[in-house]
């Protein structure tokens, strides 16, 4: 799947004397909510990579643009000439059905997501501890941002339901966007952490209050 070189840079961590606390997983795998809840339970800041993604695309910035004259009316949500937004699903479902059009856009937003990130890590260099969710964090080489690197695991059936209820996409639509992504239990073995998220019971808190005592 990968060489040697790519994998030494999956090992590679952050030595800074911040505690940086990457979390990542699959699609529809919990990342959010873990986060949340650790940002309740310890006041420590969040930085989203798809929070950035979703800047990216914002009206009228110049990646929106690029986007907008490459999918035209495919991927325009209305059709006021004004204020044009930009269909997500429909854009979703271009990039995930083609693998070159999904390179080009990756293109244009993971270096405006690095960036982003770069920019927001030195806003909070005085704090001991940031919480770093990027859902590509092993394909797109995050690994030395981080001091440690937390994945939450779920089944593929329970990612595929949750990213359906959520996304309102279909069963073919799921599966290309979960089979889009590395497989999970490869990531799994460079994770310093996993937390299982595979049940809808809750027990996940109770791993992480272990984890980061509290």
């Amino acid at each position: 799947m990968i060489d040697q070189k790519q994998t030494n840079k999956l090992c590679l961590r952050w030595k800074g004397k911040q505690r940086r606390i990457g979390i990542t997983g699959g699609i529809a795998s919990g990342k959010t909510i873990i986060g949340d809840f650790l940002y309740q339970a310890k006041q420590w800041p969040i930085l989203d990579a798809d929070l950035y993604a979703h800047e990216a695309l914002r009206a009228e910035s110049q990646i929106y643009k690029k986007v907008l004259f490459r999918y035209g009316k495919k991927i325009i949500q209305n059709s006021n000439k004004n204020d044009q937004i930009i269909n997500r699903k429909a854009l979703a479902n271009i990039v995930f059905q083609n693998d070159h059009e999904k390179k080009w856009i990756e293109g244009l937003i993971h270096p405006f997501v690095n960036k982003r990130i770069g920019e927001e890590l030195e806003k909070l260099k005085s704090k001991s501890v940031v919480i770093l969710i990027i859902p590509l964090l092993f394909e797109k080489n995050y690994t030395d941002l981080c001091s440690e690197i937390c994945y939450v695991d779920c089944t593929r059936t329970l990612q595929l339901k949750r990213l359906q209820s959520r996304d309102k996409c279909s069963l073919e639509e799921a599966n290309q966007r979960i089979d889009a992504q590395w497989e999970n239990s490869f990531k799994k073995k460079f994770a310093d952490h996993v937390i299982n998220n595979s049940n809808d019971d809750e027990t996940w808190k109770q791993q992480l209050k272990k984890l980061y005592n509290f």
